[in-house]
């Protein structure tokens, strides 16, 4: 029955000795990071990668220059300025122009076209459908001068022409000359340099 005593004692003499000998404060908890914060580094470098994806994607301008491949403006008058910078502005210049309702081909000059320059339509003198600025790139379309389908007054019905344009290209690809001819029939391939016309400011 002196198990109790001994406990006692012994308990006495633990707290006499913490009186004494008072132990040292306790070390303060290292600090943490409250986990709003722990997420908000990931956050910042998947905005960085989705900008930098952003940037890689951003599409460029036709070609390899910083001007447009084509451009086709309506003017007051009526008339089509065309812009022609380099040859992959062909098939665009070709859906433009028909969604314009012009009637036109585009073509790009072939030196060894086995059928040469295509005839002219029976009516190709009647005016000039287009005329020429001095930038060899440009040129004036003048739909009105484009003869469309007719029906004479015997009731023969007469084919109306298409407006071809052909371009030539040089060695950097930039636009050496544009021609034209108006023809009954468009061709698969045209040699270069097929028509004139008056300067666009005579």
């Amino acid at each position: 029955m002196n198990t109790p005593t001994q406990f006692k004692q012994r308990l006495a003499s633990e707290l006499s000795a913490m009186a004494t000998h008072p132990a040292p404060a306790p070390a303060p908890a290292p600090a943490t990071r409250a986990p709003a914060r722990r997420l908000r580094l990931p956050f910042a470098i998947a905005a960085v990668a989705t900008a930098a994806a952003a940037a890689v994607v951003v599409p460029t301008l036709t070609g390899s220059g910083s001007s447009p491949a084509y451009a086709v403006t309506r003017e007051d008058d009526g008339s089509l300025t065309l812009l022609l910078n380099r040859p992959e502005g062909l098939p665009g210049l070709q859906k433009q122009l028909k969604k314009m309702g012009v009637r036109a081909a585009v073509l790009e000059g072939d030196k060894n076209c086995p059928t040469g320059a295509p005839p002219h339509a029976p009516w190709a003198t009647a005016g000039y459908a287009m005329t020429f600025p001095s930038d060899p790139a440009k040129a004036i379309i003048h739909p009105d001068m484009i003869p469309d389908d007719t029906v004479l007054s015997n009731g023969r019905r007469v084919a109306g022409a298409t407006l071809l344009i052909v371009a030539e290209f040089g060695k950097d690809n930039a636009t050496k000359a544009v021609s034209f001819r108006l023809v009954s029939k468009v061709p698969k391939c045209s040699v270069p340099g097929i028509g004139g016309g008056p300067d666009a400011h005579a």
